[in-house]
């Protein structure tokens, strides 16, 4: 009962970690944000407007109520902040109950405070914090066989459509006579987004992600989809790179992937295990055939060997200690970029996630979350 008391304290001191985090920053609506602000306030006011706002809107839909409330022009960021607030105990739950044990669960929220990009770059109005709580969710449905798993598999794919790589999480399961309901509900979802989408547009996806980079995007004429595809060495070559090099900025550290690697190929017993290899390898034969491509992209895989790494910072607690040093170059990369547009006046704040997973690594190994209570499933 106290270790269940010490584990809520430490979700709770996380949670206002990271609120905090938020109120320091400077919110810098950018780019692809713009999109999905503009989206979001034509949808408060009744219209629809896929045609002249490109991007995969998702998001936004959930933005709406927020801007009902706030009527604030950057409630597309203040959404993003919620669901990096219930990313925080929903990584906890997972690594739980795929390790049985309370350590793993807070090895899962050290390993997502050392993931910088998708909540730093939500204060620009980029979707990547979303899409990460949405990934987490299906994971989380799928190792805990969750009738509803199809559908946030749907909502995540439309608010980022690299959540599609992970459907080999659940599709089995689903399959059977009493899921599969909802498995045709979540498909019916991303139909009628796609629908609305070729209605106004004449296209399934109104998306600059790609194409955009060959020249001036018009939002009401885009290119056709296989034109964001090509087959070549290249794209796979930069998966690598996307993966590796921190100066791309990355997802996580270099460290924390390849032990994910070495997790998938030596712990035969982990639960998922054949349907965590098809995801990652669907996300990289999506992503590779690419004509251009980011780290985010890899958002889908860099979290399932993540999770998968796990498996070794239990057994070697000492390797959290190279993966520390390791993220440095991680947060030195995002810094870079993003440092002076949303921390200009206490850059200091920016740190605060680093050392916040230290402070957890410190507890466990006080052993201040000893003898596990949790027991996963066995099915």
């Amino acid at each position: 009962m106290w270790n269940d008391k010490k584990i809520f304290l430490t979700i709770i001191g996380v949670v206002i970690l990271m609120v905090t985090y938020f109120i320091l920053a400077h919110f810098q609506m950018m780019d692809d944000g713009f999109q999905y602000e503009g989206f979001t306030e034509s949808a408060a006011m009744g219209h629809l407007d896929f045609k002249s706002f490109y991007g995969f809107q998702g998001l936004s839909f959930f933005a709406v109520p927020v801007f009902w409330l706030t009527k604030s022009h950057n409630s597309i960021i203040m959404t993003s902040v919620l669901f990096v607030i219930l990313s925080v105990p929903l990584l906890y739950a997972i690594g739980r109950d795929l390790y049985g044990s309370d350590k793993a669960g807070i090895y899962g929220v050290v390993l997502f405070l050392l993931m910088p990009y998708p909540y730093v770059t939500l204060m620009r109005g980029f979707q990547e914090a979303a899409l990460l709580f949405f990934i987490l969710l299906i994971i989380y449905g799928s190792v805990n066989k969750k009738i509803w798993t199809p559908v946030a598999w749907a909502i995540g794919s439309i608010v980022k459509p690299f959540s599609l790589v992970l459907s080999p999480l659940f599709l089995k399961e689903s399959l059977s006579k009493r899921k599969i309901k909802w498995l045709v509900f979540g498909i019916l979802i991303g139909l009628i987004y796609l629908g609305a989408n070729f209605w106004q547009t004449g296209h399934f996806t109104n998306d600059a992600a790609i194409n955009s980079y060959q020249g001036n995007f018009d939002a009401s004429n885009p290119p056709p989809l296989y034109k964001s595809f090509v087959l070549n060495t290249r794209g796979f070559l930069r998966i690598g790179a996307n993966l590796f090099i921190s100066s791309r900025k990355i997802m996580i550290s270099p460290l924390v992937i390849f032990l994910g690697f070495l997790a998938l190929y030596k712990n035969k017993t982990a639960p998922l295990r054949k349907e965590v290899i098809l995801s990652v390898i669907l996300n990289i034969l999506l992503v590779g055939v690419l004509t251009y491509s980011f780290s985010k992209y890899l958002l889908p895989m860099a979290v399932l060997l993540s999770l998968s790494s796990i498996y070794y910072l239990l057994k070697f607690r000492w390797l959290m200690i190279i993966v520390f040093l390791d993220s440095v170059f991680v947060f030195i990369a995002i810094s870079k970029y993003y440092l002076s547009s949303f921390w200009p006046a206490n850059s200091w704040a920016f740190w605060l996630p680093y050392f916040c997973a230290i402070f957890l690594y410190v507890l466990l190994e006080l052993n201040v979350f000893k003898n596990p209570n949790y027991h996963p499933n066995t099915e």
